[in-house]
Parts: C-alpha cells; structure tokens; sequence
C-alpha cells in the first residue's frame, strides 16, 4: 500500500514486506544522474504504544529496494507503529523516511462485540451512547462489518464520506470481511458525551437478489438474511486506561427514511421519516420509536474453516479520492477523444438536458455510479423516481420521433432511484447502497430541475492511475479512453463482468483476459489479490473452480477459459511488481486446478475437451470448441512449469513440462488439417490459438498455418474471432512481424472492430462493448463491458514497448511499422514500485526515429531499436547528440563508442536487423537512422 496516497495504512500480518524508491539525484550544474544505485539499506520499525523499537535491521549491505520482510518482535493486535527507512548509494546516504501503519485484530479472542440486527424488522438505523473520560485520547480504532453494506457515523457526521458500498462482497459463509478507521482526531473534538451510529444496507446479502434464483447449486442457507453489524471501538487514554464500544442487545435500532435497497433494482428513501442528528448524543425525539437490536449469527461458517478477515483492497470510493494520479503525462481530455476525463474528480455534471418522458440528462460518458438531485422544493409526499441508462432511441428510426431511454438491455431489472420529499424545501437527493452503470438519467415526478442540480459520481474501488498512454492516433486513444473507463466500471470491491444489468458478478473470464491491461493502467494489486483470495476459497476440496466468484451464476467446473485467471492473474501480477511471495502464496490451489483439469483431460483427450463458451461472443465461430478449452488448458501447464522454475519446485518442473510436451504433440495429432493448411476448420481463431501457444505449432508447419492466418485476415479484412483469440491476435501480429496488419487492424472503424464502437449510427461508445455487434439495431447486449480490454496490454507492451519483466531487467522494444503513416508517434508512462517507466517515440521521417526513454533508478533496462524499413539496416544511432553506432562505408564497417554514460552495451541482431542497446537508470535520447 502506498504511503503517498494513504494516510491511515492497516495490516493483518506479522510479516509485511517493505518497499522503497531511491529518489533522483542530480549533478552540480543540475543534470539527473544516471545510474542510481542501491548498495545497502537500514530499517527501525517502532511501537509507538508501547514506546519501543520493535526491529532494527541495522546496515544491510544489499541492493534491494523491494520487498524486504520484516523480522523483529511480533506485532500486537490494534496497535501503532512507525516504519523508518535510509537508503545509501555509491554517492549518497539518504534522510530517514517515516510512514505509519496500524495493526488489525488478529484473532477471533480480539472481538468482544456481537453481530446486531433484526429478523423481525426492517432494522437498518443502529445507535447507541458512550460515556467518554474527560481526558485526551491516545489513540481510538474502530473496527467495523456491516453485511449487505455499511456506513458509520459519529456525532452525526458520516465517518469517510467518499466511502461507499463497504465491506466488499465475498462469499460470506466462507470470508467476511472487515475494515477499520482511525478515529483518534475526530473522538478527541467530541464532548464526554459520545453519540455512534452506524446505517446498514442489504447489499448483497439479500434474498432478494436476482442472481440468487438463478444459481441451482446455492443452497437455501446460502441465501443470507437481514443486515447485520459489527463493531469494536477501542479507545485508549493518555492516562494508561481503556475503553471498548461494542455492538450488543442495548444498542437501539430502527427502519431509517432508507426503506429499500437493491443492487439491481434500485433505492427508496422516505425523507418524510428524517430525523436529524439521530446518532448525536443529545438526540431526543419522544415520536420516533426505536427497538433494542437482536444479537444475530456471525455471517461466517466457522464450523467449515470461515474466516473473518481485513479488507486488504481499497474501499470502493466516489469523488477525487477515488482515483489518485501518479502519472506525469496527459491530463484532461485528449483532441478528439470523446467522454469524460478520468482526471477531473470522479463528478461528472450533465452535458444537455431534455424533456422525453421526463426530464432526460446526458452526462456524456458511459460509467458506473449513481445521481444526486438537488434544489428540490416541492410539496410533501412528493414522489421523484430517477431511472438510468446507457442508451437512448434514435429519433426518427422508423418514422417515430421519440428519444426515450433504452432498458431493453437492462434485462429483468428496474435501475430505479425513489424519493418521497419532505416539503421542507430545498431538499436533496442521493441514493444509498445501489450503482447503475449508465449515460443518461431521467427524472420523473418533479420537473424543476436543471443541469446545475444534477451531480453524478464515478464509483469504482479506489485505485492510483498509474498508466498514460496516447498515441498520433485518435482512433487508439479512443480505444485506450474507452479501456479506463469500462475498467473503473466493472472493478467494484472484485472485476464484474458489466455494471448495469442483472449479471453484476466476479466472471473469471473477464477479469483473466483484462487483467494485464488494467494493471498497467491502475494500482489494482491488492483488488486483485483479494480476487484470487476468493477464488481460493470458493475452490472444491478437489480442485475446482467456477465461473463466476462468488459463485452465482455460470458452471462449476469452470470452462477452462474462464478458470484460467487463477493462473493467469497469479503470474500477471508476478510479472507487473516482481513479488514472488504472489506466486507462492497461490502455488497450491493452482496446481490443484491443473490437476482436477488433467482428470478431465483423461476422460476426453484434447480431441472432446470440454467447454462452455468457446471463444465467445466471435463474428465466426469456430467448429470445433474443444481447441479453444485446450488453449487454456495448454496455457496453464505452461505457465505452472514457468512458475515451478521460478519457486525451484523441480519435481514439478519435470513432471508438468514432459506433460506439456505430450499435450503439444496431441494439439498436432488431433487439431491439424491438412486440407486448410491449419487447425480444425482454418478459421482465424483456431489458428491464432494454434500459433499463440508456445512450441505447439511444430516449425515445419509453422510458416504454413502462419501464411493461411495472414492470408484469412487480408483477404477478409477484418477480425473473426471472439474474446479469446482477440487477446491473442496482436501480440502474436506483431511478435511474428505482421505489426502492420495489426496496426490496420487496431486503426479500423468498420464492423467488426473496436473503432466501430464509437464510430456508428446509433451511439459513439465511451466505454467497450460486450460484444462487436452490440448496436446492431439496439442495444441487446452491455454497451460496458472489460473482457475485450485485452488490447490495451498490447498497447504498452508492443506500441509503447514496455515490458516489465517481473521489475528485473527492463526491456524497451516499440514495434515499428513500415507504413510511416499508421502511427507517427506514442508516449506512455507506467509508474512502477520502483518508479516510473517513459518511453517516447516520433518518426522523424520515413527513415528516422526519435525515441526517449527513463529508466527508474536501482534498475537496468535493454532498449531495442526495431527496423523502420523492411530487410533494413540501421546505419547510424546517436544517444544524447553522440554517435554511438555508425556503418561508415559500403562493406558494413561498425563502429561504436562506449564514452555515453549509462550505455553498457551495443549489439545487433543481424536476423531482424534490431539494435539492442543497454543502459542503466537515468533518461536517455535516441535517434536512428535506417537504410
């Protein structure tokens, strides 16, 4: 967690990794230093309670900034620390760098609070009063659950006002979770007199919920029922003393002016049933009646290995602190990108306003959230209902002239916000415990309202905006505007598949194939981990998994394309931050799935694997779906055996490699055909999973099935396949020198595409599509979807070329075309834990490039130089205004120099003609020149 955007840090472990970035330095005349190196460290972790040093590494003599593990005395349950961290270089010795963190509680004996509610009413308004002791407070911790959701309140003020929809939703049974707040500032202003109120919402632990009915395999009890609370204030006097506010039978409840809520149907609130400051100590109203709460069950299955846990991810948040900024690059909206800036503040205000039906407000983005209405001064009992859509009619399609919004997508849901007003006169509006995924608003019932009344929250799981990419292309930055966007949607407390509609759930599928984009672009660490935790637990003795986490909707076993994201996003998340502890954590449950998948296989072969989805949502579908099962299924025995070398499992190396090495000859045996030139039918998705598959295609067929792919998609001119192989399409485009074709591609605005999404009749989309199609003659299907997002990693990693190889050695290789005119430029940016990656690149002719690139400190990077002329060859290169490489006359004579600082090494690749240059951290400028 970072300690730049979070002030309040909270660990449950005894055992935290430390991490640390070396700051720049800089010469005399100003100049940044290249070649910041680390050669020790010294870390003191204090209890700050107890006032004593509780670790001292003392001076270690290392060159490692990350991931250092602590191992001083074991912490104790609700208690303060500070972390002080120095750094030396070979020039320097850093200042002490201080961060604070608190610990959790970490064992069940820790709670003396009851879980409160009632089965008998609507109880959702929860209260009590605490004698405080005249005297200052040292510290004061809350620790809080609230089942569906919660919000806490002290003295009338909402505790975090920019929090929402809390605690994020697990499978209950197996996993509750909890959060906690700092309250020593804001209990120290109060009086002796202390008013804690706490309002519960159904959330997701609701009988009610659609997805419930839809899912045979969830149980009765399963089915959850009335919200609960939990809490624990521990408060502890400068005096020695402490005290503990707990949920229990004297606290007083009742139905608040919230009377309903629904994550699929929507909120109505009663103002008429307002009470104000109702959790202030001096509250009194002799008319309002108010029931001692019932002590209920703890939502955990304890009996059956439950766990009652901190939410180690971010809290789903509203408003700017939502979504910290960390990247140095593009603010605002780019030219031509059409919809909202991510940028500026998560509140969005409508962009025009009109009467269909109602009064219809376009907030000009497709997002996730919900409206606040204010100003309202109408008469009591007045009812104003707000509905929301992604959509709206096309005026004039068949002769009708009418702009209504659109819910057919929407399916079986009502996405309805209701009021009853209290007459008090200019009241306000927002709704509690429910999101929409949405563009338009409509307002009906009142008719007063204008654009400066309406305000919309860009809801999502708080997270840091870590990537910037922008390109010459306004096609692509569209696309990339487009990835944030539906990612932010769908990343609500875990990755659901669309926001809108009555399939709001964690689906494996989507997350596993949007997953390296949203980590380049967003901090989404510990959201992901938390997902990967889930899918643990939902995990069968076996070793099953399902498609869906929680379990709500889909098949258990899961289709394999879907069960892959526990491998997938375990290595991806190894691969963007370098922690191995990631992989270890998960190592046993993936093998287990690979395991319960081999069962499979040895029932069916490769030939009759089975499947669910195929490759979903194609243009053209495959005939044979069993070789879109076995590309997972191949995948994950491949990246378990990388995983295995990586953690030194060397029976497990050997065992699933020879394994691997049986399943690729199989893929031949039974998928090959040889009257297509390729696999199965020829279609491009069995080819390009054929080809994506490491060593499968023998490489004497290789050139065959890769000319019958090239040739299918020339001469057809667009993209066939579905969700699946679109991941697969263009890195294997580009790794196999088709980056122009890919490019042609990525740049097109013609069906099928991703351009086409906003570059149609009926809606130009600000967030990606479900499906190609999905406005064909309506809107069928969500127009807010992340599983197509999977071309945004190949935005990073092959335009911009950044790969980060786990944070080891860097490597830089954009991918030219020989078309100067597909792309002229790109500049992207990915803030790592170790510091921030640039990579700037300009065609200054058809012959020449310029190209920028940093190199965080305490790392090494290999910049690769790509041909911009086919069978080129790079006849001179200049670092910072100096000749480094030059081809001085007609026989290839070379010749380089070493005397730039920070380049180590230079090589060429005389095969594909590629320049390999090495340097270490500092910015550096090139330019090279092709012939």
């Amino acid at each position: 967690m970072d300690v730049t955007t979070h002030s309040d840090i909270v660990i449950d472990t005894h055992t935290p990794h430390f991490s640390w970035q070396l700051a720049d330095e800089y010469s005399l005349s100003g100049e940044l230093i290249r070649n910041i190196r680390q050669i020790g460290y010294h870390i003191r972790v204090y209890n700050t309670i107890a006032d004593q040093l509780a670790w001292d590494s003392g001076y270690v003599s290392s060159p490692l900034s990350l991931y250092t593990q602590y191992a001083g005395v074991p912490f104790s349950s609700d208690t303060r620390y500070n972390v002080s961290i120095k750094y030396y270089t070979i020039e320097r010795e850093s200042q002490w760098y201080t961060a604070r963190f608190r610990t959790a509680l970490f064992s069940l004996t820790d709670w003396t609070g009851q879980w409160i509610g009632s089965n008998y009413i609507n109880m959702n308004q929860l209260r009590t009063v605490v004698d405080l002791k005249p005297i200052k407070i040292q510290s004061a911790s809350a620790f809080i659950s609230g089942v569906g959701f919660y919000q806490m309140y002290i003295e009338g003020q909402l505790i975090d006002p920019s929090r929402r929809l809390d605690v994020g939703w697990t499978t209950y049974q197996q996993r509750t979770l909890y959060t906690s707040y700092d309250l020593t500032d804001i209990i120290n202003t109060t009086n002796e007199r202390m008013g804690v109120g706490i309002v519960l919402g159904q959330g997701w632990y609701n009988q009610q919920q659609w997805a419930i009915s839809l899912n045979p395999h969830i149980t009765l009890a399963e089915q959850y029922g009335p919200p609960r609370a939990l809490l624990q204030l521990n408060i502890r006097y400068v005096d020695g003393t402490n005290q503990s506010i707990v949920t229990d039978s004297s606290w007083l409840g009742r139905e608040g002016e919230h009377r309903f809520d629904s994550v699929y149907m929507g909120t109505t609130m009663d103002l008429r049933a307002t009470l104000a400051c109702w959790s202030c100590a001096n509250f009194s109203n002799f008319y309002s009646a108010w029931l001692n709460a019932s002590i209920l069950s703890s939502p955990v299955d304890f009996t059956a290995g439950g766990q009652f846990s901190l939410q180690i991810m971010d809290p789903i948040r509203i408003g700017p602190g939502a979504l910290h900024i960390a990247t140095s690059g593009q603010f605002g909206q780019l030219d031509g990108v059409q919809g909202a800036s991510l940028t500026d503040g998560g509140v969005l205000k409508p962009i025009s306003q009109d009467m269909i039906n109602g009064q219809v407000f376009d907030l000009g983005q497709n997002f996730a959230g919900w409206c606040k209405i204010s100003s309202l001064n109408a008469s009591k009992s007045t009812i104003i209902q707000m509905r929301y859509g992604e959509l709206r009619y096309s005026r004039g399609v068949n002769g009708i002239d009418f702009a209504g919004l659109y819910y057919e997508n929407l399916d079986s849901i009502a996405v309805m916000d209701t009021v009853v007003l209290n007459g008090t006169g200019n009241e306000a509006f927002e709704p509690l415990f429910t999101s929409h995924g949405f563009r338009y608003l409509l307002v009906n019932g009142y008719n007063k309202i204008t654009k400066n009344d309406v305000e919309c929250y860009n809801a999502h799981s708080e997270t840091t905006l870590i990537g910037n990419f922008s390109s010459s292309s306004v096609v692509l930055n569209q696309i990339q505007h487009n990835i944030l966007w539906s990612q932010l949607s769908n990343s609500m407390s875990l990755p659901m598949g669309c926001p809108q509609r009555n399939d709001r759930t964690g689906w494996l599928g989507d997350a596993g194939l949007s997953v390296d984009a949203a980590l380049y672009n967003f901090d989404y660490i510990g959201f992901y981990l938390n997902f990967l935790t889930m899918i643990a637990d939902n995990q069968t003795p076996e070793g099953a998994v399902s498609d869906t986490v929680p379990f709500m909707t889909g098949f258990l076993p899961a289709d394999p394309n879907w069960g892959t994201a526990y491998v997938t996003i375990t290595w991806c998340l190894y691969e963007h931050t370098g922690d191995m502890t990631i992989l270890d954590r998960y190592y046993v449950g993936i093998q287990k799935w690979i395991d319960y998948s081999i069962g499979g296989y040895n029932k069916t072969g490769l030939a009759n694997m089975y499947f669910h989805f195929g490759d979903w949502v194609p243009v053209q579908k495959v005939s044979n779906n069993s070789l879109v099962s076995s590309y997972a299924f191949l995948r994950d025995v491949y990246t378990f055996v990388n995983m295995s070398q990586l953690l030194n499992r060397t029976a497990n190396i050997e065992r699933y490699s020879t394994f691997y090495q049986q399943l690729s000859e199989e893929w031949n045996r039974v998928f090959y055909n040889a009257s297509v030139n390729g696999y199965v039918d020829g279609s491009q998705t069995a080819n390009i999973l054929s080809l994506a598959s490491p060593n499968v295609v023998p490489s004497a067929l290789r050139d065959t099935v890769l000319n019958s792919l090239i040739t299918n998609l020339q001469s057809t001119g667009y993209f066939t396949g579905g969700i699946i192989s679109v991941a697969a399409l263009y890195p294997l485009l580009s790794k196999e020198g088709y980056h122009d074709l890919a490019l042609k591609l990525a740049l097109s605005t013609s069906y099928p595409s991703y351009g086409y999404m906003f570059n149609n009749q009926i809606q130009n989309a600000t967030t990606t599509w479900e499906q190609w199609n999905s406005l064909p003659n309506g809107a069928r299907s969500s127009l807010n979807h992340h599983m197509f997002n999977s071309i945004g990693g190949w935005f990073y990693r092959y335009l911009a070329g950044i790969e980060l190889n786990a944070l080891n050695i860097i490597t830089i290789q954009p991918r030219m075309t020989y078309a100067a005119d597909l792309l002229n430029f790109v500049e992207a940016e990915v803030v790592t834990i170790r510091g921030s990656i640039e990579v700037k690149w300009r065609r200054a002719s058809n012959e020449s490039i310029l190209l920028s690139v940093v190199i965080p400190n305490n790392m090494n990077a290999v910049v690769h130089l790509d041909p911009l002329i086919r069978n080129g060859r790079c006849m001179k290169l200049m670092c910072d205004d100096n000749i480094i490489w030059i081809v001085e006359n007609q026989v290839g004579q070379r010749i380089w120099s070493k005397h730039v600082l920070g380049v180590t090494d230079l090589m060429e690749d005389p095969v594909k003609g590629t320049l390999l240059v090495k340097v270490v951290s500092g910015a550096y400028k090139f330019m090279a020149t092709w012939e």
